[in-house]
């Protein structure tokens, strides 16, 4: 168990450090943090995600961002690599009291991918 559990959450770091570095680099490159209504929206979306999670609706506000996430706004896939880093430094303890799991940040993080169109961690 302890073995299956130290490869999930390698598996997620991997998925969530390189998505996150990826958006990251392509948003300052596109110069979208110059931008002020960008930089509000992303806030007040990123807050409203934050106060979702606090209150135990993690599922609910997943579901949230993958409608936004369908618009191919990078905003919310930047703003997505960051609430699966939120998810997964939350203890076991409050991932169980929201009704998710460390394997639903994985398919979260594979899902997105699948959303934007990213091959990148497709098996053959």
């Amino acid at each position: 168990m302890i073995e299956s559990n130290d490869w999930l959450l390698k598996q997620i770091n991997v998925v969530s450090d390189f998505l996150q570095k990826l958006f990251t680099d392509m948003e300052e490159n596109r110069n979208l943090k110059e931008n002020e209504e960008y930089q509000r929206e992303s806030f007040e979306f990123e807050r409203l995600l934050e106060n979702m999670i606090d209150n135990d609706q993690i599922n609910e506000a997943e579901n949230l961002l993958f409608e936004k996430l369908e618009t191919n706004n990078l905003m919310y896939a930047t703003i997505a690599t960051r609430f699966y880093d939120k998810l997964k430094s939350l203890s076991d303890e409050k991932l169980q009291r929201s009704n998710y799991s460390r394997e639903e940040i994985l398919q979260g993080l594979n899902d997105m991918c699948d959303v934007l169109g990213l091959q990148i961690f497709k098996e053959n």
